[in-house]
Protein backbone atom coordinates (compact mmCIF):
# COMPACT_ATOMS: atom_id res chain seq x y z
CA UNK A 1 0.00 0.00 0.00
CA UNK A 2 2.78 2.43 0.91
CA UNK A 3 4.69 1.57 -2.27
CA UNK A 4 1.55 2.16 -4.34
CA UNK A 5 0.99 5.55 -2.73
CA UNK A 6 4.59 6.73 -3.04
CA UNK A 7 5.06 5.50 -6.59
CA UNK A 8 1.79 7.10 -7.70
CA UNK A 9 2.64 10.43 -6.11
CA UNK A 10 6.17 10.53 -7.50
CA UNK A 11 5.26 9.51 -11.06
CA UNK A 12 2.19 11.71 -11.39
CA UNK A 13 3.87 14.66 -9.68
CA UNK A 14 6.89 14.48 -11.98
CA UNK A 15 4.70 14.34 -15.10
CA UNK A 16 2.54 17.25 -13.89
CA UNK A 17 5.62 19.30 -12.96
CA UNK A 18 7.16 18.89 -16.41
CA UNK A 19 3.90 19.77 -18.17
CA UNK A 20 3.43 22.86 -16.01
CA UNK A 21 6.98 24.04 -16.69
CA UNK A 22 6.47 23.78 -20.45
CA UNK A 23 3.19 25.70 -20.20
CA UNK A 24 4.84 28.38 -18.06
CA UNK A 25 7.68 28.88 -20.52
CA UNK A 26 5.16 30.01 -23.12
CA UNK A 27 2.47 31.70 -21.03
CA UNK A 28 3.92 32.91 -17.72
CA UNK A 29 7.68 33.42 -18.04
CA UNK A 30 7.45 36.16 -20.72
CA UNK A 31 5.13 38.15 -18.45
CA UNK A 32 7.54 37.81 -15.52
CA UNK A 33 10.44 38.98 -17.69
CA UNK A 34 8.45 42.00 -18.81
CA UNK A 35 7.41 42.85 -15.24
CA UNK A 36 11.02 42.61 -14.07
CA UNK A 37 11.89 45.42 -16.49
CA UNK A 38 9.41 47.66 -14.69
CA UNK A 39 10.72 46.44 -11.34
CA UNK A 40 14.33 47.21 -12.30
CA UNK A 41 13.34 50.68 -13.54
CA UNK A 42 11.38 51.39 -10.38
CA UNK A 43 14.22 50.13 -8.15
CA UNK A 44 16.76 52.28 -9.98
CA UNK A 45 14.60 55.37 -9.56
CA UNK A 46 14.05 54.57 -5.88
CA UNK A 47 17.81 54.15 -5.36
CA UNK A 48 18.52 57.53 -6.89
CA UNK A 49 15.82 59.13 -4.74
CA UNK A 50 17.11 57.40 -1.61
CA UNK A 51 20.67 58.50 -2.34
CA UNK A 52 19.55 62.08 -2.87
CA UNK A 53 17.59 62.03 0.39
CA UNK A 54 20.48 60.61 2.41
CA UNK A 55 23.01 63.01 0.91
CA UNK A 56 21.04 66.15 1.62
CA UNK A 57 20.29 69.04 -0.73
CA UNK A 58 21.59 68.66 -4.24
CA UNK A 59 23.99 71.26 -5.61
CA UNK A 60 23.59 71.90 -9.32
CA UNK A 61 25.91 73.70 -11.64
CA UNK A 62 26.44 74.02 -15.34
CA UNK A 63 29.39 73.45 -17.59
CA UNK A 64 30.50 75.47 -20.58
CA UNK A 65 28.93 72.91 -22.88
CA UNK A 66 25.50 73.81 -21.54
CA UNK A 67 24.96 70.58 -19.59
CA UNK A 68 23.61 70.87 -16.07
CA UNK A 69 23.72 68.15 -13.43
CA UNK A 70 23.41 67.79 -9.67
CA UNK A 71 25.77 66.49 -7.01
CA UNK A 72 24.24 64.77 -4.00
CA UNK A 73 27.28 64.77 -1.76
CA UNK A 74 28.44 61.25 -2.59
CA UNK A 75 25.51 59.33 -1.11
CA UNK A 76 25.59 55.72 -2.28
CA UNK A 77 22.50 53.62 -2.86
CA UNK A 78 22.47 50.11 -1.48
CA UNK A 79 20.00 47.26 -1.82
CA UNK A 80 19.52 43.54 -2.10
CA UNK A 81 17.79 40.99 -4.24
CA UNK A 82 15.42 38.29 -3.04
CA UNK A 83 14.79 35.14 -5.05
CA UNK A 84 11.25 33.75 -4.83
CA UNK A 85 8.94 31.24 -6.42
CA UNK A 86 5.69 33.03 -7.12
CA UNK A 87 2.18 31.67 -7.08
CA UNK A 88 2.62 30.71 -10.70
CA UNK A 89 5.52 28.45 -9.74
CA UNK A 90 8.02 30.25 -11.97
CA UNK A 91 11.23 31.48 -10.32
CA UNK A 92 11.73 35.22 -10.31
CA UNK A 93 13.74 37.71 -8.31
CA UNK A 94 12.31 40.56 -6.23
CA UNK A 95 14.42 43.67 -5.80
CA UNK A 96 13.80 46.63 -3.57
CA UNK A 97 15.04 50.16 -3.18
CA UNK A 98 17.58 49.16 -0.52
CA UNK A 99 19.36 46.69 -2.82
CA UNK A 100 23.12 46.55 -2.53
CA UNK A 101 25.07 46.67 -5.71
CA UNK A 102 26.56 43.32 -4.63
CA UNK A 103 23.26 41.42 -4.98
CA UNK A 104 22.74 37.99 -3.49
CA UNK A 105 23.09 35.06 -5.83
CA UNK A 106 20.25 34.51 -8.27
CA UNK A 107 19.80 32.15 -11.23
CA UNK A 108 20.86 33.48 -14.60
CA UNK A 109 18.26 33.93 -17.31
CA UNK A 110 17.99 31.04 -19.72
CA UNK A 111 18.86 27.43 -18.94
CA UNK A 112 19.73 27.99 -15.28
CA UNK A 113 16.54 29.86 -14.50
CA UNK A 114 14.41 27.35 -16.40
CA UNK A 115 16.13 24.55 -14.50
CA UNK A 116 15.25 26.03 -11.12
CA UNK A 117 11.67 26.63 -12.26
CA UNK A 118 11.46 22.97 -13.33
CA UNK A 119 12.87 21.87 -9.97
CA UNK A 120 10.33 23.98 -8.08
CA UNK A 121 7.47 22.62 -10.18
CA UNK A 122 8.66 19.02 -9.75
CA UNK A 123 8.75 19.41 -5.96
CA UNK A 124 5.32 21.05 -5.91
CA UNK A 125 3.87 18.46 -8.29
CA UNK A 126 5.21 15.55 -6.24
CA UNK A 127 3.89 17.08 -3.01
CA UNK A 128 0.43 17.57 -4.50
CA UNK A 129 0.61 14.13 -6.11
CA UNK A 130 1.31 12.47 -2.76
CA UNK A 131 -1.51 14.48 -1.19
CA UNK A 132 -4.04 13.47 -3.86
CA UNK A 133 -2.85 9.85 -3.89
CA UNK A 134 -3.42 9.75 -0.12
CA UNK A 135 -6.91 11.23 -0.54
CA UNK A 136 -7.82 8.68 -3.22
CA UNK A 137 -6.45 5.84 -1.09
CA UNK A 138 -8.68 6.96 1.79
CA UNK A 139 -11.56 7.30 -0.68
CA UNK A 140 -11.13 3.59 -1.30
CA UNK A 141 -12.77 3.32 -4.71
CA UNK A 142 -11.30 2.78 -8.15
CA UNK A 143 -11.59 5.82 -10.40
CA UNK A 144 -11.31 6.36 -14.13
CA UNK A 145 -9.06 8.89 -15.84
CA UNK A 146 -12.08 11.16 -16.33
CA UNK A 147 -12.92 10.93 -12.63
CA UNK A 148 -9.28 11.63 -11.86
CA UNK A 149 -9.58 14.89 -13.81
CA UNK A 150 -12.58 15.82 -11.66
CA UNK A 151 -10.43 15.22 -8.60
CA UNK A 152 -7.76 17.38 -10.22
CA UNK A 153 -10.33 20.12 -10.74
CA UNK A 154 -11.16 19.94 -7.03
CA UNK A 155 -7.46 20.34 -6.28
CA UNK A 156 -7.29 23.35 -8.59
CA UNK A 157 -10.26 24.95 -6.83
CA UNK A 158 -8.78 24.28 -3.39
CA UNK A 159 -5.15 25.24 -3.96
CA UNK A 160 -5.35 27.80 -6.78
CA UNK A 161 -8.66 29.39 -7.72
CA UNK A 162 -10.30 29.87 -4.31
CA UNK A 163 -7.16 31.20 -2.56
CA UNK A 164 -6.58 33.51 -5.54
CA UNK A 165 -9.90 35.23 -4.83
CA UNK A 166 -8.12 36.82 -1.86
CA UNK A 167 -4.49 36.63 -2.95
CA UNK A 168 -4.16 36.48 -6.75
CA UNK A 169 -0.81 35.49 -8.29
CA UNK A 170 1.59 38.42 -8.06
CA UNK A 171 4.06 39.77 -10.57
CA UNK A 172 7.53 40.95 -9.50
CA UNK A 173 7.22 44.43 -8.05
CA UNK A 174 3.58 43.98 -7.06
CA UNK A 175 2.30 45.77 -3.95
CA UNK A 176 1.61 43.15 -1.28
CA UNK A 177 1.06 42.65 2.42
CA UNK A 178 3.48 41.04 4.86
CA UNK A 179 4.87 37.76 3.48
CA UNK A 180 4.23 35.68 6.60
CA UNK A 181 0.63 36.89 6.89
CA UNK A 182 -0.01 36.02 3.25
CA UNK A 183 1.53 32.57 3.62
CA UNK A 184 -0.56 31.77 6.69
CA UNK A 185 -3.77 32.99 5.03
CA UNK A 186 -3.05 31.09 1.80
CA UNK A 187 -2.27 27.79 3.54
CA UNK A 188 -5.31 28.07 5.79
CA UNK A 189 -7.56 28.94 2.85
CA UNK A 190 -6.24 26.08 0.71
CA UNK A 191 -6.80 23.37 3.29
CA UNK A 192 -10.09 24.83 4.52
CA UNK A 193 -11.28 24.96 0.90
CA UNK A 194 -10.35 21.31 0.40
CA UNK A 195 -12.32 20.36 3.49
CA UNK A 196 -15.28 22.50 2.48
CA UNK A 197 -15.43 20.98 -0.99
CA UNK A 198 -15.21 17.47 0.46
CA UNK A 199 -18.08 18.20 2.83
CA UNK A 200 -20.11 19.77 0.02
CA UNK A 201 -19.60 16.97 -2.52
CA UNK A 202 -19.02 13.85 -0.43
CA UNK A 203 -20.89 14.74 2.74
CA UNK A 204 -24.21 13.13 3.66
CA UNK A 205 -27.10 15.33 4.69
CA UNK A 206 -27.92 19.00 4.26
CA UNK A 207 -26.26 20.06 7.49
CA UNK A 208 -22.91 18.73 6.31
CA UNK A 209 -23.26 20.51 2.96
CA UNK A 210 -24.27 23.77 4.62
CA UNK A 211 -21.26 23.46 6.92
CA UNK A 212 -19.09 22.96 3.83
CA UNK A 213 -20.38 26.19 2.28
CA UNK A 214 -19.73 28.10 5.51
CA UNK A 215 -16.19 26.73 5.67
CA UNK A 216 -15.57 27.74 2.03
CA UNK A 217 -16.72 31.30 2.70
CA UNK A 218 -14.99 31.78 6.07
CA UNK A 219 -11.48 32.81 4.85
CA UNK A 220 -12.94 35.35 2.44
CA UNK A 221 -15.20 36.81 5.11
CA UNK A 222 -12.16 37.22 7.36
CA UNK A 223 -10.24 38.71 4.46
CA UNK A 224 -6.74 38.28 3.07
CA UNK A 225 -3.80 40.50 4.07
CA UNK A 226 -3.15 43.18 1.46
CA UNK A 227 -0.71 45.99 0.86
CA UNK A 228 -1.22 49.23 2.80
CA UNK A 229 -3.62 51.70 1.25
CA UNK A 230 -1.99 53.79 -1.43
CA UNK A 231 0.68 51.29 -2.45
CA UNK A 232 0.58 50.19 -6.08
CA UNK A 233 2.60 47.75 -8.15
CA UNK A 234 5.28 48.78 -10.62
CA UNK A 235 3.88 46.82 -13.58
CA UNK A 236 0.81 48.06 -15.51
CA UNK A 237 -2.52 46.62 -14.29
CA UNK A 238 -3.15 45.11 -17.75
CA UNK A 239 0.04 43.07 -17.43
CA UNK A 240 -0.90 42.00 -13.90
CA UNK A 241 -4.36 40.87 -15.06
CA UNK A 242 -2.81 38.88 -17.92
CA UNK A 243 -0.41 37.27 -15.46
CA UNK A 244 -3.23 36.20 -13.12
CA UNK A 245 -5.18 34.60 -15.97
CA UNK A 246 -2.13 32.82 -17.40
CA UNK A 247 -0.98 31.59 -13.99
CA UNK A 248 -4.37 30.15 -13.14
CA UNK A 249 -4.64 28.49 -16.55
CA UNK A 250 -1.24 26.78 -16.21
CA UNK A 251 -2.23 25.70 -12.70
CA UNK A 252 -5.45 24.18 -14.04
CA UNK A 253 -3.47 22.27 -16.68
CA UNK A 254 -1.13 20.95 -14.00
CA UNK A 255 -4.00 19.75 -11.77
CA UNK A 256 -5.86 18.09 -14.65
CA UNK A 257 -2.71 16.25 -15.72
CA UNK A 258 -2.03 15.32 -12.10
CA UNK A 259 -5.51 13.87 -11.54
CA UNK A 260 -5.55 11.97 -14.82
CA UNK A 261 -2.05 10.56 -14.31
CA UNK A 262 -2.80 9.45 -10.74
CA UNK A 263 -5.95 7.63 -11.89
CA UNK A 264 -4.05 5.96 -14.74
CA UNK A 265 -1.10 4.87 -12.58
CA UNK A 266 -3.36 3.55 -9.83
CA UNK A 267 -5.44 1.59 -12.36
CA UNK A 268 -2.31 0.02 -13.86
CA UNK A 269 -0.97 -0.94 -10.44
CA UNK A 270 -4.29 -2.41 -9.39
CA UNK A 271 -4.51 -4.40 -12.64
CA UNK A 272 -0.98 -5.71 -12.19
CA UNK A 273 -1.75 -6.70 -8.61
CA UNK A 274 -4.92 -8.49 -9.73
CA UNK A 275 -2.97 -10.40 -12.38
CA UNK A 276 -0.42 -11.51 -9.82
CA UNK A 277 -3.15 -12.68 -7.46
CA UNK A 278 -4.92 -14.48 -10.34
CA UNK A 279 -1.71 -16.17 -11.41
CA UNK A 280 -1.01 -17.29 -7.86
CA UNK A 281 -4.48 -18.77 -7.51
CA UNK A 282 -4.11 -20.58 -10.84
CA UNK A 283 -0.83 -22.13 -9.75
CA UNK A 284 -2.37 -23.21 -6.49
Amino acid sequence: MLYRLLATGLISGAVAGVVMTVAQMFLVAPLIFEAEQYEDTGSAAAQVAAAATQAGPAVSHSHDNGLTHAHTGGGAAHGHGEEAVGASGAVHVHRDASAHTHDAWQPEDGFERTGFTLLANLLAGIAFGLLMATALTLYGRAITVTQGMFWGTAGFLSFALLPSLGLPPELPGAAAGALQDRQVWWLATAFVSAGGLAALVLGAGWMTRIAGIVVLLAPHIIGAPHAPNGEVGLAPPELAAHFVASSLFTSLVMWLVLGATIAYVMARMDARQSNRIGAGNAVT
